[in-house]
């Protein structure tokens, strides 16, 4: 990002005159707390309700697809493997931080619903896989696609130059929180090897 895109984002953002919920919560508490930070508490405020109102949109996409968000987490950590879309029961609780127990119910439910299946392992006769069907392949690329345009929507509120300084911004702020923390707050996606 140069410094032209990040001041003409600058400037189109302060063009904004109307006010949301969230400003009206700040004059409240400029009177009630003096003595806080008004601006941090604007972006956390304003990041929560953005959460929640995209959770609310992934849930009813889930629901159109018949999953839950577990259920499309699974799926999508077998997608991101690549091809052939497999692994074995334990990479994946790991890469998605379950138990072997809900590990199992979770593939039970998907194979039942004929998106997963399981097979031997052809390097370990004690050991099995989890495949991506293709019913599996098409359930998540078809409900990414469906959550990627309400996210398109919400979106289309910024401009271009918009987005990437948005995106440098919250970048940074998960920087620092994965290092005070040591470690992602959620799913850490791993490349294909």
């Amino acid at each position: 990002m140069n410094k032209k895109t990040g001041a003409s984002a600058a400037a189109t953002a302060t063009r904004v005159v109307a006010e949301d919920h969230v400003d009206r919560m700040l004059l409240v508490w400029k009177r009630e707390l003096p003595d806080l930070d008004l601006a941090t508490e604007g972006i956390v405020e304003r990041i929560q309700k953005l959460q929640r109102y995209l959770d609310r949109a992934m849930n009813e996409t889930l629901a159109d697809f018949q999953l839950d968000r577990g259920e499309w987490w699974l799926l999508g950590a077998l997608r991101r493997s690549g091809p052939p879309y497999r692994k074995s029961p334990g990479k994946l609780a790991e890469d998605i931080g379950l138990s072997s127990g809900a590990m199992t119910n979770r593939l039970d439910r998907l194979e039942d619903a004929g998106l997963i299946r399981r097979l031997p392992d052809p390097d370990d006769r004690r050991a099995l896989q989890v495949e991506l069907t293709d019913a599996g392949w098409q359930a998540w690329q078809d409900s990414v696609g469906a959550q990627a345009r309400k996210e398109a929507l919400v979106a289309s509120a910024l401009e271009p130059e918009e987005k990437e300084l948005l995106n440098a911004l919250l970048r940074r702020l998960m920087l620092e929180f994965e290092e005070r923390t040591g470690k992602p707050l959620h799913h850490e996606v791993k490349a294909a090897s």
